[in-house]
C-alpha cells in the first residue's frame, strides 16, 4: 500500500533531512531549493507554477515545528530536525527516493565516530557505566554536550539536539544521552 501524500510540513521535514538537518541547522532558502526538486508544485506560486514560493516553505517549516514537533529552529537561525523528525524523514525519504536516499559521506562517519569516542570517554559516561548516574554533576553534563555557562538559548538547544539526534538510539550511549539531554535542558 502506498504511503499517503506528504503535507507541506512533512515535505519540508524530508527536505531538511536530505540536507543534513539532523546534524546542523539549515537555512530556509536551502530547504526551498531542495523542495524545488522534491515537491515542486506543492510550493509553487498559484499563477506562475514554475516559481517556488519561499514563504510557503517558511510556513511549512514553522508548522513542522509548532504543530508536529518535527523540527526546531527559526527562519533567522536555521532549522534542525528533532528525534521525531529524523524518524519520520528516514521512513518517508526511502519512499520518495528509493535506494538513492542521501548517505552520509565518509568524513561525516569519521566525525560521528570521533564524537562517539569522546562521549564514551567522558566523566558522565564513566559514572553511568559504574551505575552512579546520580553522581553526574551539572558541569559534567555540560561537558558531555560541549556546553558552558555562555552557551544559552537556541545555541544550547542546538548542541543538545545534535548529540541527541546522533546518539539517542545508540545501544550503548542511548539511555545516557536521553537522560543527559533532559538534565542539560533543565539547567539554564
Amino acid at each position: 500500500m502506498a504511503a499517503p501524500p506528504l503535507t507541506r510540513p512533512e515535505a519540508a521535514t524530508v527536505a531538511l533531512f536530505l540536507l543534513g538537518g539532523s546534524d546542523d541547522a539549515v537555512h530556509t532558502e536551502d530547504v526551498a531549493v531542495r523542495l524545488e526538486s522534491l515537491a515542486p508544485e506543492m510550493f509553487s506560486w498559484q499563477r506562475y507554477r514554475d516559481r517556488l514560493d519561499k514563504e510557503l516553505v517558511r510556513v511549512a517549516l514553522s508548522d513542522a515545528r509548532l504543530k508536529s514537533g518535527l523540527v526546531v529552529g527559526s527562519h533567522a537561525k536555521g532549522w534542525m530536525l528533532t528525534a521525531a523528525g529524523i524518524e519520520f524523514a528516514r521512513a518517508r525519504s526511502r519512499t520518495l527516493e528509493g535506494e538513492q536516499t542521501q548517505k552520509r559521506r565518509s568524513t561525516d562517519d569519521l566525525q560521528r565516530s570521533r564524537e562517539r569516542t569522546r562521549l564514551l570517554q567522558s566523566d558522565a559516561y564513566a559514572h553511568y557505566e559504574d551505575g552512579k548516574s546520580e553522581e553526574i554533576t551539572a558541569d559534567e553534563t555540560d561537558a558531555f554536550f560541549r556546553l558552558n555557562v555562555y552557551v544559552r538559548g537556541a545555541s544550547r538547544e542546538k548542541k543538545i539536539t545534535r548529540i541527541e539526534n546522533n546518539f539517542s538510539s545508540d545501544p550503548v550511549l542511548g539511555p545516557l544521552v536521553v537522560e543527559m539531554a533532559k538534565r542539560a535542558r533543565e539547567r539554564k
